[in-house]
């Protein structure tokens, strides 16, 4: 019986601005309120089982150290029977650099079980001749591994935000073969987010919010660039974005939309392949559920951008 080996990229979410801390530790309690967030993608949903990706995550300031924290669980399944499953930890220091400039570096810390299910397949004897059949059963494989990253998220009032991140800085062991002892690469990311309000008329309180940004990977010969633009009118938002795969070819337009009301936010978007618009797989679903809750002793705010990460 011979192997097979399969290589990928690590899971790619279109929400990025809203999944904040699978893009950086440092956004880790970022906020002036504790936050629940939950994720859910299917990628290419004409082909049954393709790609399945899971996440919930919950972080919340400590103002008396400066100080965040969270926590995310995130499962990411594919074809039906490979899956990645990780608990992970996050921390950030919030430094004040002056009245405008915040620093926040993190760290991550997960513990991941890559797994392979087999123990439903049965192969058959390939003896023609033997009068009976026969099969060899297959026995489920899995591994149980550590994994690290840092970065760090710098804010400027409440317009900008930026930083940049790298994952799995200790090489972990994936593979679920005896044989091939290959280690996940460096994964490298930087990101940018901005928020510009235009009020309607000198006494008006309603106003458009315009938040443009961009979203850049690179994980060994692969690299992914999203950019585009979000824009509030409140409570509803709408965005599109374009996302390019390596050598900056266009890949994909993301059209997104959602709605804001007092704590509770919901965001649906769909990728819209550009090319090959008649694979089966074409496109992905992806739904992003926060819900904020204002802590009762008030917090010291931390500026940041309305569509921050």
């Amino acid at each position: 019986m011979g192997s097979l080996s399969i290589f990928g990229q690590d899971a790619i979410h279109s929400q990025f601005m809203f999944d904040d801390l699978s893009v950086n530790p440092g956004h880790a309690g970022i906020n002036d309120y504790h936050k629940i967030t939950v994720g859910f993608r299917d990628q290419w949903p004409g082909l049954k089982n393709a790609f399945v990706s899971y996440f919930a995550s919950y972080d919340q300031k400590i103002p008396d150290i400066n100080s965040g924290a969270g926590i995310q669980v995130f499962r990411d399944i594919s074809a039906g029977r490979f899956s990645r499953t990780s608990a992970e930890l996050f921390y950030s220091y919030h430094i004040k650099v002056n009245r405008n400039l915040t620093l926040s570096p993190g760290l991550q810390a997960a513990v991941v079980q890559r797994t392979i299910r087999t123990s439903d397949l049965t192969l058959p004897d390939d003896n023609p001749y033997s009068g009976y059949v026969s099969s060899e059963i297959l026995s489920d494989r899995s591994s149980l591994f550590p994994d690290f990253g840092c970065g760090i998220v710098a804010t400027l009032s409440d317009r900008y935000s930026a930083g940049i991140a790298a994952h799995h800085l200790n090489a972990p062991v994936e593979t679920l073969s005896d044989i091939n002892q290959n280690r996940t690469p460096l994964s490298l990311s930087a990101h940018f987010i901005s928020y510009f309000p235009l009020r309607f008329g000198k006494f008006d309180s309603e106003k458009i919010i315009f938040s443009p940004g961009f979203y850049f990977k690179q994980q060994q010969y692969q690299n992914i660039f999203s950019v585009g633009l979000n824009i509030a009118y409140n409570p509803f938002f709408i965005g599109v974005w374009s996302r390019s795969a390596s050598k900056i070819t266009p890949q994909s337009v993301i059209f997104l939309a959602g709605v804001e009301q007092n704590s509770f936010r919901i965001v649906y978007s769909y990728d819209s392949k550009i090319f090959h618009a008649d694979f089966a797989g074409t496109g992905a679903h992806e739904v992003t559920l926060v819900w904020k809750m204002i802590p009762k002793k008030k917090m010291k705010t931390i500026k940041c951008s309305k569509f921050s990460l």
